[in-house]
């Protein structure tokens, strides 16, 4: 009979979380062990690589990040749930730190292109249900989706509050950001009115 597992996935991955925030892409299997209390061998064994448990890492950030997102997106008036997604992104990342440095681990695009085949298709069908959202969001809007407007959209609520938080990541990621991403996104929401 197998002996009952010492360390949970979620335990090894709080482990990895710590030392993402204290060495950012640099941290080792070898920090996560220490921090966690376990052999490296055990960390192998639930994680075969190195790339595995930090993608799956980035992989439960990401979920978790989403959880706020998708919240937002069903606010009933279109416009509050986008500007509200936009702000998410600074309030997520002063509240969960450590989660917020995590998130730059990886690129998504990159992960499609090449990262571990384990993982390839929940990598590829990661923001579906963002993406869905953020659509029909970007359709209510303004009535008519056209491309400007789902690109103001993409750059106003999401390519923008990611550029305000990304310089304070690692650190304090101050209030008054979120003032930043909401008047931010809401000008750049109000240029697709012109059509």
């Amino acid at each position: 009979m197998a002996r009952p597992a010492k360390f949970t996935s979620d335990e090894i991955l709080d482990a990895a979380l710590i030392a993402v925030r204290e060495n950012g892409p640099a941290a080792t299997i070898a920090q996560v062990s220490r921090l966690v209390g376990a052999p490296s061998g055990s960390i192998y064994h639930r994680f075969g690589s190195r790339e595995e448990l930090f993608v799956s890492l980035w992989l439960r950030a990401v979920d978790r990040f989403q959880v706020g997102v998708l919240e937002a997106a069903d606010l009933p008036d279109a416009q509050d749930a986008l500007v509200a997604g936009a702000v998410h992104v600074t309030r997520y990342c002063r509240e969960n730190p450590a989660e917020a440095v995590a998130l730059t681990l990886y690129r998504h695009q990159a992960l499609v292109a090449s990262g571990p085949p384990a993982f390839a298709e929940r990598v590829r069908t990661l923001n579906v249900a963002v993406d869905a959202a953020t659509k029909r969001l970007t359709t209510r809007r303004y009535d008519r989706s056209n491309a400007r407007r789902r690109a103001l959209v993409l750059t106003g609520c999401r390519q923008l509050p990611y550029g305000l938080v990304r310089p304070y990541l690692g650190g304090e990621v101050p209030y008054w950001l979120d003032d930043v991403a909401r008047a931010a996104s809401t000008a750049v929401l109000a240029l697709g009115d012109a059509g």
